[in-house]
C-alpha cells in the first residue's frame, strides 16, 4: 500500500503479457492444428497458396493479432499510469520512467513473437492440437526458468557438488530453448531502470534470429508432411 507505483506497474505490464499470451495459448493452435486436423487446410493449399505461404501468412497474421491485442492493452495501461500520477502526484511516482515502461511493453512483444513462432513449429511437427498446447506450455515454462536454473547451478557452494552432466544439460536447454526470461522487464519499469540500447539491440537480434530459424525448420518440417 506504500509502493503504489510499483504495484500499478507491475499490474499493468502483467495484463499487457497476459493479454499477448493468449494468442499463442488459444488461438494460434486453434488456427493450425486444428486446420490439420479437420484437414481445411487442404481448402487453403487448393487456391494457388504453397506451404511456405501459409507458414508465414498465418505467422504474420499472429504477430499483428498479437501486437493489436497488446497495443489496446497498452492504451489502457498508460492510461491508469496517468491516473495514478493525478491521483497521487510526485509523492509516489517520483521515480517514474515512461521511456522503462515502454521498453518493458516491446520487450514483452519480442518475446510473444518468439512464442508464436515456437507455437507454430509444434503445430508443424505434431499431429495433435493438445499435445501442440502441451509443448508450447513446456517450452513457455522452461523459457521464464531456464536462466535462473543456470545460474543457480554456475553458485559453488560448500559441500555441493552439482553433477558435469547436469551442468551441460541446463546449458544445452539454454541454447536450445527460448530464454523468454530475457524479455521481460517488469521489475526494472517499476524501478524506473532504462536498459542500455546496446543490450535492447541484442535482444532484438536474438528473437529475429531465433524466430527466423524457427519459422525455417517449421516450413522444411511441414513442406515434408503428409497432410492427406
Amino acid at each position: 500500500m506504500r509502493d503504489i507505483s510499483k504495484v500499478t506497474i507491475d499490474l499493468c505490464l502483467a495484463a499487457i503479457n497476459i493479454g499477448g499470451l493468449l494468442v499463442p495459448f488459444f488461438l494460434a493452435v486453434d488456427l493450425l492444428a486444428k486446420d490439420i486436423e479437420r484437414r481445411t487446410i487442404l481448402t487453403i493449399l487448393a487456391r494457388a497458396i504453397s506451404r511456405n505461404e501459409y507458414i508465414l501468412g498465418k505467422f504474420g497474421g499472429l504477430i499483428l493479432l498479437t501486437g493489436a491485442i497488446m497495443g489496446v492493452l497498452t492504451c489502457a495501461a498508460l492510461g491508469a499510469i496517468w491516473s495514478g500520477i493525478q491521483l497521487y502526484g510526485e509523492v509516489y511516482f517520483a521515480g517514474l520512467s515512461w521511456s522503462a515502461v515502454l521498453i518493458a511493453i516491446g520487450t514483452s512483444y519480442l518475446g510473444m513473437i518468439v512464442l508464436n513462432a515456437v507455437v507454430i513449429m509444434w503445430c508443424s511437427v505434431t499431429t495433435s492440437s493438445f499435445l501442440a498446447t502441451l509443448l508450447t506450455l513446456f517450452t513457455y515454462v522452461i523459457g521464464q526458468t531456464v536462466e535462473d536454473v543456470v545460474r543457480f547451478i554456475s553458485v559453488k557452494t560448500p559441500d555441493v557438488e552439482i553433477a558435469p552432466i547436469l551442468q551441460k544439460a541446463a546449458n544445452l536447454t539454454l541454447y536450445i530453448f527460448p530464454n523468454l526470461a530475457a524479455f521481460d522487464f517488469k521489475l526494472e519499469a517499476a524501478h524506473g531502470i532504462s536498459m542500455p540500447a546496446g543490450y535492447l539491440f541484442f535482444l532484438f537480434l536474438y528473437a529475429t534470429g531465433y524466430s527466423t530459424v524457427v519459422l525455417s525448420l517449421s516450413i522444411l518440417v511441414f513442406r515434408r508432411r503428409d497432410l492427406t
